[in-house]
């Protein structure tokens, strides 16, 4: 069961800098839908789509490969968890 959940566990892809932004853009992109869809504005709703890749855009961007003193810190607590499990 436990290696059937790792499929959804984060912390295995490593951590994700844009997570906070891809959020935000997700979020403007489903209210300029909703906002597209009640007015029946079929620009608005484009201008939705347009966000929405603009977050997918973000997927393609360089990872920094150097890691905060907090991400390290965090880092290194899962590693010891993992050890005592």
């Amino acid at each position: 069961m436990a290696d059937s959940l790792a499929l959804f566990s984060y912390r295995r892809r490593g951590s994700d800098q844009w997570l906070e932004w891809k959020v935000r853009i997700f979020s403007v992109a489903a209210a300029l839908t909703l906002g597209g869809i009640y007015l029946d504005e079929r620009w608005v709703t484009g201008a939705a789509i347009m966000v929405l890749a603009g977050g997918l855009a973000l997927r393609f961007l360089p990872a920094s490969d150097e890691l905060g003193a907090d991400d390290l810190a965090a880092a290194r607590a899962c590693d010891v968890e993992d050890d005592d499990t």
